[in-house]
C-alpha cells in the first residue's frame, strides 16, 4: 500500500509541474498544502491551473493507478455531480472541469496516507471550491 501512495504522489507531482508546461503562459504556481495531523500533502491550483489539469490526461493516469475505492471528491455546493452508491457519479477529470468552468474556481488535490486512520482509507482526495 505505501508503494502505491508513493507512486500516486510522484505521478500527482509530476503531473501537475507538467500542467505548469502545458499551461504555459499561466504566471502562478500551485500552492503546496501540508496537513500532517490530516495525514496528507497536496496542492491548490489556480482556476487556470485547475483548467489545465481537467484538460491534461493526468485525471486518467492517476485514475488508473488508484482505485476508485481510494479515491475521494469533495463536491462544492451547487455541483450538478451527483453521489452514486457513496462515489461521485462522474470521472474525476469531469469533477476538476466542473471546478473550473465557474468564476474563481479551482481545486485541492491531496496525496492520503491510506494508513492514517484520518483519511478514511483513501489515497487521492479532490476538493472542488468556487464562490
Amino acid at each position: 500500500m505505501k508503494i502505491r501512495t508513493l507512486v500516486t504522489a510522484g505521478a500527482l507531482t509530476a503531473g501537475i509541474a507538467l500542467v505548469g508546461v502545458i499551461g504555459g503562459g499561466v504566471a502562478s504556481a500551485a500552492t503546496p498544502i501540508v496537513q500532517p495531523e490530516q495525514g496528507r500533502i497536496g496542492l491548490s491550483l489556480s482556476n487556470a491551473e485547475t483548467a489545465a489539469l481537467a484538460a491534461s490526461p493526468i485525471p486518467d493516469a492517476i485514475a488508473n493507478i488508484v482505485p476508485g475505492s481510494q479515491r475521494w471528491v469533495g463536491r462544492a455546493p451547487g455541483s450538478v455531480i451527483t453521489n452514486v452508491d457513496g462515489r461521485a457519479s462522474a470521472p474525476d477529470r469531469v469533477v476538476i472541469a466542473e471546478a473550473a468552468a465557474h468564476p474563481g474556481g479551482y481545486v485541492n488535490i491531496y496525496v492520503s496516507d491510506p494508513n492514517n486512520p484520518v483519511t478514511g482509507g483513501y489515497i487521492v482526495q479532490t476538493y472542488q471550491h468556487w464562490n
